[in-house]
């Protein structure tokens, strides 16, 4: 663990990585739960820990809807020589590195009216959404690396419809998605027929494996796996196998909210194993609709664990890092044969938004 020893009321205290981020950025304002969650490394589990933590001592308190440090906590940053946080994010690009440009804003303005009449997000598999632009941008990233243009793309799961805004730009050759959702299915094939888009859905169950005429097929491949390593080591895998071999690119998202560096130590391993390498990391890229009541309705351990009662969030506060990968060589899938997994694909100890 990386900390700092200070002396603090006659005693020693280690303060770890995510303590001082966590007491930066409450010496700069008071934040919402969701704010303070955006602004530190670590998991929600380990946040929440904390903060029940800094509870408990009298670092912090409820401030209406919102956590302040007390005057003790103010004194325990500035004992430790903690200073206000400071933001250089980009703000028009949202740190991403991409905006949408003139070559993709008639795809946007398109993809916002197909986005209106998406099936709703369901908890039952796993559902966070992106912001109709956080699908463009990933079409323009995926462009840039040279991996949408004249190529076939395969997609595992498409709750986001990214398939459709990546088909609207009329740059692949061919999309296909395979997705466990039946509405997801059925609506991306309406608005392919609707407006003659080259892409394609059909029903498929991860735990079993790809069929053969999908094998060994595509150039690209892009999902939004489950947060469990089992779970991201059966999606990679069938996502590679679906890759034409040496050279076959893939995009996937990877947060640290639900994912412990422990568990991005092991998904790292399991890419090198099936001889993938890291070419690109773009951290937040992604940022999800998980907003309103429902997240305070739904009984998500992130609310019922929290120090003080929550706000429903009001804007995309979950987020996570962007990965490309590259081939290198032939595969070596680490999964091949049917897994009878149930909700431990979905669930882990560092689960904190969605159910057991």
């Amino acid at each position: 663990m990386n900390c700092s020893l200070i002396i603090f009321l006659g005693r020693e205290v280690f303060v770890n990585r995510t303590e001082e981020q966590l007491l930066r950025t409450l010496l700069k304002s008071s934040k919402s739960l969701w704010e303070l969650i955006n602004h530190q490394d670590g998991d929600i589990k380990h946040t929440i820990e904390l903060l029940n933590k800094f509870k408990s001592n009298g670092l912090i308190r409820s401030d209406r809807d919102r956590i302040a440090l007390t005057e003790k906590g103010i004194a325990f940053a500035r004992e430790y020589m903690i200073s206000p946080e400071r933001d250089f994010t980009c703000s028009y690009c949202e740190g991403t590195g991409y905006a949408v440009s003139d070559l993709f804003s008639t795809v946007t303005n398109k993809f916002k009216e197909v986005f209106k009449e998406r099936p709703r997000a369901i908890a039952d598999f796993d559902q966070g959404i992106v912001p109709p632009e956080v699908s463009v941008r990933r079409a323009e990233f995926v462009y840039q690396r040279g991996d949408l243009e004249n190529k076939k793309i395969f997609f595992l799961g498409d709750d986001d419809l990214t398939s459709i805004a990546m088909a609207l730009t009329g740059l692949p050759d061919e999309i296909h998605v395979v997705e466990i959702d039946r509405r997801i299915v059925n609506y991306i094939n309406s608005v392919a027929y609707k407006m003659s888009l080259n892409v394609k859905a059909e029903l498929f169950d991860a735990r079993k494996p790809l069929q053969k005429e999908l094998c060994g097929k595509f150039d690209t491949f892009l999902t939004d796996p489950v947060e469990t390593v089992p779970g991201i080591r059966l999606f990679i895998s069938r996502c590679v196998s679906a890759l034409k071999g040496e050279g076959g690119a893939g995009y996937f998202g990877l947060s640290h909210y639900e994912s412990s560096l422990k568990k991005w130590f092991g998904v790292e391993k399991d890419l090198l194993n099936t001889n993938l390498v890291i070419t690109d990391v773009i951290r937040d890229f992604n940022k999800y609709l998980l907003v309103g009541e429902r997240i305070i309705e739904k009984g998500f351990r992130v609310v019922k664990e929290a120090p003080f009662k929550v706000k429903a969030p009001d804007y995309p506060w979950y987020r996570s890092t962007f990965f490309r990968v590259e081939l290198v060589g032939e595969p070596h899938l680490l999964i091949t044969e049917e897994v009878q997994w149930e909700r431990e694909l979905y669930f882990d100890e560092d689960t904190y938004v969605a159910l057991p």
